[in-house]
């Protein structure tokens, strides 16, 4: 089924409150990732034994040596495949084609993640050979790392995949022999990512052979059992009999998290949002507080992940691994929309706020750039809200250098001496109503 979210809640768990609270601070936190957050809809991709049975479906008529092999048995057909001449590259190829790995949509989990990871406030290992978290980013990037090459190639925030990529298949840890012998870059990378990290597992909710392994391994790194977590719905109810005891024997109660990975990412997600807006309550005066208030309410009407994909899009220059909602002209700018409309706010479509005041569009500058370039983006998406026939918004700009420029007037007639009824009113005309946040605040 596929995940429903809801508004952010006034209160969330508290296991995402500490985790949040990590995830802000110069603590760590590694979320590993497994199938069970792209089996679900709408990503609907097959488990281990999904996976065994496809690759076993394709590969029987060509091989006769899996005649002998259980369909579901994801090693058993690899590890007889590989063993033929040439057997190896041909097992990595079809694994690579026997799922739509590079494709799939990405579910609620997908995308909290990646927005967590631009933001900055965790680190991504996943043994998953599909692409849906690097495609979860919007008009955002996020790298992959699948051999040594692409350390040196790409600067973090990336997704550290710890069996390979469909997209790349000879990356691929498919074989018994793959998955005891990883590459020295994998174990050097999870030596790095998990020592002395808090470290939760989602969508492994048991250990099957060809994860166990790596999930040994990063315990291992962990050094302590206090700083595991692991979600699953049934990590309780099913303790006695999951593999989950026999790899983490004294894993505490309070750390088995008893939801699925779409939930718990949405809390967390939420957490992370309530916590970043804390602190600029914190370092507001008592009248500030409040319209900071008025303007978190409003925006609590929408879910986690609605607010950490729009806050991405706030900035008109976002880089990946610096957080966004920790800026201080966000903050500057969620203080002034209360001020202004209150607690009427509803993020809607097209970045847009509705207000009892109209339509409201924010922009901030994170880095340090003259004010005219804020009035610029604004001019650009008045283009594309026109375009698409929606109502022009009030641009409420924070950051940058200097004052508002005022738009330059027009020539009085464009077309000379035709007459003015004839002239078709276009693009010249499309002048961003811009206010800055310090003037909103200051009145």
């Amino acid at each position: 089924m596929q995940h429903s979210p809801s508004s952010i809640p006034v209160n969330v768990p508290p296991y995402a409150v500490a985790l949040a609270a990590r995830a802000v601070s110069a603590s760590k936190l590694v979320i590993y990732a497994g199938a069970g957050i792209s089996v679900s809809a709408p990503t609907s991709l097959p488990s281990g034994a999904g996976l065994a049975k496809a690759l076993h479906t394709q590969l029987k008529d060509v091989f006769d040596v899996l005649g002998g092999v259980e369909e579901w048995d994801l090693l058993g057909v690899a590890d007889a495949v590989a063993q033929l001449p040439g057997g190896e590259d041909a097992l990595r190829q079809t694994s690579a084609r026997s799922a739509n790995f590079r494709s799939a949509t990405p579910g609620y989990a997908h995308r909290v993640l990646a927005h967590l990871m631009l933001e900055g406030a965790i680190d991504v290992l996943t043994t998953n050979w599909d692409s849906c978290i690097e495609r979860s980013c919007g008009e955002e990037q996020l790298p992959t790392v699948t051999n040594e090459h692409d350390l040196a190639d790409v600067t973090p925030p990336w997704v550290l995949k710890v069996h390979g990529c469909a997209s790349r298949p000879g990356t691929l840890l498919v074989t018994t022999d793959h998955l005891a012998t990883p590459p020295k870059w994998v174990q050097e990378q999870t030596h790095a990512r998990l020592g002395s990290a808090v470290v939760v597992f989602i969508g492994i909710g048991d250990v099957a052979p060809y994860v166990r392994q790596r999930i040994v391994e990063a315990i291992d790194e962990v050094g302590s059992i206090d700083n595991l977590r692991v979600v699953s719905p049934s990590i309780s109810t099913d303790w006695e009999s999951s593999q989950w005891k026999s790899v983490a024997p004294d894993l505490r109660e309070e750390d088995k998290i008893g939801v699925s990975a779409d939930q718990f990412m949405e809390d967390l997600g939420a957490a992370y949002i309530i916590t970043r807006i804390a602190e600029h309550r914190l370092s507001a005066g008592t009248s500030l507080a409040a319209k900071l208030d008025d303007a978190k309410n409003g925006l609590f009407k929408s879910d986690a992940l609605t607010v950490l994909q729009w806050s991405r899009t706030v900035d008109i220059n976002p880089r990946a691994g610096e957080s966004v909602l920790k800026s201080s002209e966000f903050g500057k700018a969620l203080i002034a929309l209360g001020h202004l409309v209150g607690a009427s706010a509803e993020l809607k479509h097209s970045r847009v706020f509705d207000t009892s005041h109209g339509p409201v569009e924010i922009l901030v500058a994170t880095q340090t750039v003259p004010t005219r370039r804020l009035v610029e983006v604004a001019e650009a998406r008045l283009h594309g809200h026109v375009s698409r026939g929606e109502p022009s918004p009030l641009f409420l700009v924070a950051g940058g250098v200097g004052p508002i420029p005022k738009p330059e007037a027009l020539p009085q007639s464009i077309m000379g001496d035709a007459d003015d009824a004839d002239i078709v009113d276009g693009p010249l005309a499309l002048v961003p109503n811009v206010r800055h946040a310090d003037e909103v605040i200051a009145s």
